[in-house]
């Protein structure tokens, strides 16, 4: 009986794809029906595996999906190539295996993903009826777009982590050695969407002034002040026109006010009703988009909290900004409390600022460590995964599968 043919690099490379569908990624769409088409041992071949090996490695490294505009990445990014020169070009489709793995993130919550994902397969090929399957297949898309959600998020953050997810409508605080607390939070409505970014935490501002964005001062505010004209005095409204110079809001007419040329700027004075509450953190953005206080504190009881104009609400806020100020000097809780105490507004900058994610994980590990599912509130999923399904383009000299 004659021995098996060894394999080669090339071969060990290729068949060390396969590992991407524990990444919730499709081997095929790395264009493997065109590689079988390839002579073995040929340069040509060679090289398509290659370029396959450092697309898929790109994929796991950055995202297989552009953050920006959610189109799939076709060219392997230059920074993952180090990761197949430093392997032997003899090595075991393992190894080329466990340097793909390595370029994933480097996080537990990344990895339970990747566990629950494989649980949720199993349970899908043995399910005992269409509703078992069903429930399966839906938490095997989730879990597909919170890991590729997840492998978009920019390395090389500080120790210290806010993590607000909006789905699930919780602040997570984490450490280099994990979960501090979660806070339950409210995030925007479907027609005022709570923004996915990445940002720093610079400052924290106690007894918060609120500057009236113009898009509710046209809407809300002026509909509000239409039909209750006393609520300006009532809740603490300042009424300025386009100079900064304060107006009487007596001498108003609300109903001749266009809702077009609204020529008002809008502050409310900190206090009880103030929209902010008696906190915001801010990680100064495009957005406009930062954690705070609210005098509505009903509604953190609610199971969907989709309320806001796309802020977020957070409770127990001030539990949130002593975590925050923790590393700052001078700022402790009692300092804190007689701050808020005062009724003056009072900014404090970080003395180390602080990663933040605004991120949108429809799977994501509960608070003990077992994968819960979150409604697709906005529906964001389906786009992505229709996205991250179309198949990869590879280099012109691969035949096309």
């Amino acid at each position: 009986m004659e021995a098996p043919a060894p394999v080669t690099g090339i071969e060990a490379m290729l068949a060390s794809l396969d590992g991407l569908a524990s990444h919730g990624l499709d081997p095929a769409a790395y264009g493997l029906a065109g590689i079988a088409a390839l002579e073995p041992g040929s340069s040509e071949r060679a090289a398509a595996v290659r370029s396959a090996w450092l697309l898929a490695a790109t994929h796991l490294r950055h995202g297989a999906l552009t953050p920006d505009t959610r189109t799939l990445r076709t060219a392997p990014d230059a920074s993952v190539s180090i990761a197949l020169d430093s392997l032997p070009p003899l090595s075991e489709a393992a190894a080329y295996r466990a340097a793909l793995d390595g370029l994933a993130p480097p996080l537990p919550a990344y990895e339970a993903l990747r566990q629950e994902l494989a649980a949720q397969e199993k349970a899908l090929t043995g399910a005992a009826d269409a509703e078992a399957a069903a429930t399966a297949a839906a938490h095997i898309a989730a879990l597909r777009a919170s890991l590729e959600r997840m492998r978009e998020l920019p390395r090389g953050g500080t120790q210290k982590q806010v993590i607000a997810n909006i789905p699930a409508f919780e602040v997570v605080l984490i450490t280099g050695t994990g979960e501090v607390a979660r806070h339950n939070a409210i995030f925007g409505k479907t027609t005022s969407q709570t923004p996915e970014f990445s940002d720093r935490i610079e400052y924290v501002v106690f007894n918060p002034w609120w500057e009236v964005p113009a898009s509710i001062a046209r809407h809300d505010k002026l509909a509000q002040f239409r039909r209750d004209p006393g609520a300006i005095a009532r809740i603490g409204y300042r009424i300025l026109d386009k100079e900064g110079n304060t107006v009487d809001p007596s001498g108003i007419d609300w109903s001749t006010v266009s809702a077009s040329a609204f020529p008002y700027r809008i502050r409310q004075a900190p206090g009880a009703s103030n929209a902010l509450g008696k906190v915001k953190i801010m990680f100064p953005n495009a957005h406009n988009v930062y954690l705070h206080d609210t005098p509505e504190k009903e509604l953190f009881g609610k199971d969907v909290r989709a309320f806001s104009s796309g802020c977020i609400r957070v409770q127990d806020p001030l539990d949130v900004a002593e975590w925050v100020l923790a590393d700052t000097p001078g700022w402790d809780r009692t300092v804190i409390d007689t701050a808020v105490a005062s009724g003056a507004e009072t900014r404090v900058d970080l003395a180390a600022p602080l990663s933040v994610h605004v991120v949108y994980l429809t799977a994501y590990p509960g608070p003990d460590g077992a994968v819960a599912y979150s409604t697709d509130i906005y529906q964001r999923d389906p786009a992505l995964l229709e996205a991250l399904d179309t198949p990869a383009l590879m280099p012109a000299a691969l035949p096309p599968g």
